[in-house]
């Protein structure tokens, strides 16, 4: 649970069994990890603490500590886990504090508590205790980050502590640019905008994460992108009809759409139980993506004290009305980045300071402009390597990705394949007109990792072909060697293929010829087809040239097979190990080397893939 500066009444150390927990000291830090130990924080009768805070006979941490505008610190009861402590007036102890939270009814006329109740529940206001006389009170002068310290001659005055209390989106601020946001929680590596994408984000040390929020028809607030749940759940219809008791009901399966060996019990998250999950451990960018959800996003930031964590994010200006209104920074999104309506004077001159655009749509002057103008710029959906290199990133703010860290990496992550874990690696990325599919997993010994294009009709808009880049393995050096296993377990036809491309950077590839190098980058292509023949290509401006051939023994539908590729500075050869010869061909060619990535992909067949190596 959440503690808070001064306690309120409301928020009390607790055990496993939700029983409150007396007299427990815990340390409190400026940092959620790491970070120097607080000794200068003063009870609320004014005497130092050392450092050390110990709750009291109901279980409060009860302390006087930063101002309301102060961030975080942490508090340790001694088990290893610190607890975010949030910034509360004090003098709420004092006047409101029963009357806000009201208390059982069978502690009326206990010893120590209030004779009666009124009509309301709440304690009569004749009946508050005076605690004035406990309190040190505030000097004048203070700031936010600052906290009341004890100085010569026992004066108490205003005192800054460390970094560690600077608030999460002001700590987001100070790093140098750009800084990398996980869009809807890291959605290439985890089923996006559940709380399992969040906490992946958080614990992989994204600078920040961008999730979505969505009004349901009886006012509850969902985290959920697309105007329909169809796509991310099982379940179906319109986001905006969906209500919080239909939604809660049940077991939902908001992961297996995402891969099959996640859990099909991932539930679509409500957004007040994100902010109470992962609150003020992360900065969060929240998107408002329908009528009316930025002013509930909004009352839920403030209920939860975490308007000094997070971002509001919206396509309207109307959406955004209620967080400038709070104090919470905000960003207009704007595909072009050269608005309509609206100037970038006139945005920040509404309070807002930050301007989110699409990457392929906003021109480099365009950016340039709108940073020149003042402007933060956010640049949004960047997920190749190629794309991020091309903008003029000291005018880009924050860069929002589906996967920043192998984005922001630019080197080889790893030198073989995790399909083991189960799920979607860094880099993993398909081609656009799949309809998303980026295969299966498959447990086992080896651990396979597969795509499934049999069948013409398979395919979004692209016949029966797909192809995944690994790009953890790139981009690889001049010369390597790559090593794999694979199954080809269904063929349509006897030419349909297994295909291992590479590309000149890390370019979308897709088989269709003549499609050019947007959609296809230039390197090579290495088909194993079901009949045994083995094809190589050189890919130029999309259109394949054909640099060597060799027919080998056809492949058993379901066997295990294993494929060698070694380029060397003028060669590539390409041999199928786990056969006799004719089993190898040798193309000469030196076109493209360096900076190449690798592709996994099939034509009209069910392949997969293990034991992927490079050296």
């Amino acid at each position: 649970m959440r503690y808070q500066y001064g306690s309120d009444g409301g928020s009390v150390v607790t055990d496993a069994a939700g029983n409150a927990v007396v007299g427990r000291p815990g340390t409190v830090w400026t940092a959620r990890t790491g970070g120097s130990a607080v000794t200068d924080l003063l009870t609320l009768a004014g005497a130092a603490t050392g450092g050390t805070i110990t709750t009291d006979s109901k279980g409060r941490i009860a302390f006087q500590g930063p101002d309301g505008a102060t961030a975080t610190l942490w508090w340790d009861g001694g088990d290893g886990t610190r607890w975010a402590i949030l910034p509360t007036e004090t003098d709420r102890i004092a006047r409101a504090q029963v009357d806000t939270y009201g208390i059982p009814a069978a502690a009326a006329g206990a010893a120590g508590g209030v004779a009666t109740l009124d009509t309301g529940g709440k304690v009569p206001s004749g009946q508050l205790p005076d605690l004035s006389s406990s309190y040190v009170p505030y000097p004048a002068g203070g700031q936010a980050g600052d906290t009341l310290i004890r100085g010569a001659g026992s004066a108490v005055t205003w005192g800054r502590l460390t970094a560690g209390t600077v608030s999460p989106w002001a700590a987001l601020e100070q790093l140098p640019g750009p800084r990398w946001i996980a869009h809807r929680g890291g959605s290439l590596l985890a089923p996006e905008n559940t709380i399992e994408a969040y906490r992946l984000a958080d614990q992989l040390g994204a600078d920040a994460l961008e999730l979505d929020v969505y009004r349901t028809a009886d006012g509850g607030l969902f985290c959920m992108h697309d105007t329909t749940v169809d796509r991310t759940s099982n379940i179906s219809g319109s986001t905006a009809a969906l209500t919080v008791p239909a939604a809660l009901r049940g077991r939902i399966d908001a992961g297996t759409w995402f891969a099959n060996s996640w859990p099909n019990d991932l539930r679509i998250p409500l957004f007040a139980d994100v902010l109470a999950d992962i609150g003020n451990t992360i900065p969060m960018v929240v998107h408002c993506n329908n009528a009316g959800s930025g002013a509930l996003a909004v009352a839920e930031i403030l209920r939860q004290e975490l308007e000094q964590s997070v971002l509001v994010m919206a396509w309207t200006e109307a959406e955004l009305v209620a967080a400038r209104a709070a104090g919470i920074p905000t960003v207009l999104l704007d595909s072009d980045g050269v608005l309509s309506g609206q100037t970038y004077a006139g945005l920040l001159a509404a309070g807002t300071q930050y301007l989110g655009v699409d990457y392929s749509q906003a021109t480099t002057a365009t950016i340039n402009a709108a940073a020149a103008a003042g402007l933060r710029v956010m640049v949004f959906t960047v997920n190749r390597r190629s794309d991020y290199a091309k903008l003029p990133t000291g005018s880009v703010w924050a860069v929002i990705s589906d996967d920043p860290w192998y984005v922001r990496s630019g080197q080889q992550m790893r030198a073989s394949d995790l399909f083991g874990a189960g799920t979607f690696y860094h880099g993993m990325v398909g081609i656009t007109d799949a309809g998303d599919n980026r295969g299966f997993f498959q447990a086992g010994t080896p651990n396979w990792w597969g795509l499934d294009a049999s069948g013409a009709t398979n395919m979004a808009s692209n016949g029966g072909y797909i192809a995944v880049m690994q790009g953890y393995l790139g981009p690889l050096p001049n010369t390597f060697t790559l090593d794999l296993d694979y199954v080809i377990d269904v063929a349509d036809y006897t030419s349909a293929s297994m295909q291992v491309a590479f590309t000149k950077d890390d370019l979308q590839y897709d088989d269709e010829a003549g499609q050019g190098t947007a959609a296809k980058g230039n390197g090579y292509n290495v088909l194993v087809r079901s009949s045994g023949i083995i094809d190589v290509y050189r890919v130029a401006g999309g259109t394949p040239t054909s640099i060597g051939t060799v027919t080998t023994a056809a492949i058993t539908a379901g066997s295990s097979q294993h494929l060698r590729i070694q380029m060397t500075g003028t060669q590539i050869i390409v041999t199928r190990t786990n056969i006799a010869a004719p089993n190898s061909v040798t193309c000469t060619d030196s076109t493209y080397r360096g900076s190449l990535y690798p592709h996994l992909g099939v034509r009209d067949t069910k392949t997969r893939w293990a034991n992927v190596t490079v050296s």
